[in-house]
């Protein structure tokens, strides 16, 4: 159980990136349909500029990023630090 909330923090990190890069993304397609001086438009592309400069980071500590493949990197090394440990263990039997 003290495994699981960490790995439903990461994902929702990840969601709310994704969902920010989306908004940015629609924005941009809303924009094309609307005429250049109006004024739906600017409010578009006000919200797109606040949304690209405080587009969210979760990092840990600044470190690293918290990111599903973050997870996925974390997860691959621990694999393989435990065949390398098994390894050698049978290499002392």
């Amino acid at each position: 159980m003290k495994l699981f909330w960490p790995i439903v923090i990461i994902f929702c990190c990840d969601m709310v990136i994704n969902e920010s890069s989306k908004l940015i993304t629609m924005c941009y397609k809303l924009e094309q349909n609307l005429p250049f001086f109006s004024e739906e438009r600017q409010e578009l592309e006000s919200l797109r500029n606040q949304a690209i400069v405080k587009c969210p980071n979760f990092t840990a500590a600044g470190l690293i990023s918290i990111k599903r493949s973050t997870l996925l990197a974390i997860l691959g090394t621990t694999t393989t630090y435990f065949i390398v440990i098994i390894q050698f263990t049978s290499l002392n039997i």
